[in-house]
């Protein structure tokens, strides 16, 4: 069988070696990319005229800022969400409030805790909030419509 073989093109018969060595020119390459990469990475965080004392100022001054933006991620526009979006449903219950009809507040319930969802970030105003509308589903399901009509 190694007499059916064909030696490839450029080959003699013997099988063909890759050529092992690399070229000066791709030495002289590597040698001026490495070269070039330190050169800028001495100058890649240094501001030119920028003393000490305003590198810690700045420096100072993007720590306060992380603060700042950790505290804004609390209240992403969740609560306004909320009061956009469930606060015109709960208005427009008044008609069904003074006409009586308690099965419609009642169908609402989830409407109503959702909206208390506004107040979540304030721990006063929503425990406030949540026993006010507790205490209007709790007149509601007991067919107490007067006491609905003033809690509302």
């Amino acid at each position: 069988r190694a007499s059916l073989r064909r030696p490839q093109p450029g080959c003699s018969a013997r099988p063909c070696k890759m050529a092992r060595g690399s070229s000066a020119s791709a030495r002289l390459f590597v040698l001026l990319a490495a070269c070039a990469a330190l050169r800028l990475a001495q100058h890649a965080f240094v501001l030119p005229g920028l003393s000490r004392r305003e590198a810690f100022q700045a420096a100072a001054g993007a720590a306060a800022t992380v603060g700042a933006q950790a505290a804004w991620a609390d209240a992403q526009g969740e609560p306004t969400m909320a009061f956009g979006k469930y606060g015109p449903t709960i208005l427009g219950l008044k008609s069904a409030v003074d006409s009586g009809d308690l099965k419609a507040v009642l169908k609402r319930e989830q409407k109503f805790k959702l909206l208390n969802s506004y107040w979540r970030n304030s721990p006063d105003d929503f425990q406030k909030v949540t026993s006010l509308t507790e205490a209007l589903l709790d007149a509601a399901d007991a067919g107490k419509a007067s006491e609905v009509q003033k809690l509302y």
